[in-house]
């Protein structure tokens, strides 16, 4: 009988996608501190991050679907990308309008004012980027980058592949974002109340990076946890 494979113990120490991670958001907690990013960039920024961690997942989701060579779990991942997108979408209407962004203009994006609430959503997108290019193009950039290492590191290394299943991960994600969706409207709050302050963008950036690494932490526990029980 062939002996198990030994998977490394999660220890203390941070793992590349950890780092990754706050290396990332150190991006815009300096571009506050030192290059005047304002209420606007900062939320619309972490509001796309929610964009990229559900599109990781959904390649995730079809890459089981592929390991396990089912229906079932692709026919999952099209309900996901829907349901996702649409949370997404009705979370970035309602932060448009709290920040008071004005009247969306449909000509920055590729869809235009076509597919109802998928239209919108897109708008919000490109109106973001483009109001704040080229200096957001860094932000996301540093996020993909961020959560492209996560994805290799744990997904595909470590072996998350092996052990994930498409109906824990069509949920996984808004465990993930719901800290992160709640702290951008009660940010919003404060920033209209208070006024898009540098010391008050700094702690909204500082407690994003907190929130981040605990749940990070979490799921890496999760994750191994998962791996051992699927040897």
């Amino acid at each position: 009988m062939a002996p198990k494979p030994r998977l490394p113990m999660p220890n203390k120490s941070w793992s590349f996608s950890t780092l990754f991670l706050v290396a990332a958001n150190l991006v815009p907690l300096i571009g506050v501190l030192f290059y005047n990013w304002d209420v606007t960039l900062v939320l619309g920024l972490f509001w796309i991050e929610n964009l990229i961690i559900g599109g990781f997942n959904l390649i995730k989701m079809i890459l089981v679907a592929m390991r396990k060579r089912a229906f079932e779990p692709l026919m999952l991942s099209f309900f996901f990308a829907l349901h996702y997108g649409f949370f997404c979408i009705g979370h970035g209407l309602f932060l448009w309008e709290l920040l008071d962004f004005g009247a969306l203009d449909y000509s920055h994006s590729p869809f235009g004012d076509a597919y109802g609430l998928i239209g919108e959503g897109a708008a919000i997108l490109f109106n973001i980027i483009h109001l704040h290019a080229p200096v957001i193009y860094l932000g996301l950039l540093a996020l993909v980058i961020s959560h492209f290492v996560r994805f290799i590191e744990h997904f595909i290394v470590r072996g998350g592949l092996l052990s994930a299943e498409s109906k824990s991960l069509m949920t996984r994600p808004y465990a993930q974002i719901l800290i992160m969706h709640v702290g951008l409207i009660v940010g919003a709050m404060l920033v209209e109340k208070f006024g898009s302050t540098i010391w008050l963008l700094a702690i909204i950036v500082i407690f994003k990076i907190v929130v981040d690494l605990k749940q990070m932490q979490s799921r890496e526990r999760t994750e191994y946890q998962g791996v051992i029980k699927d040897i």
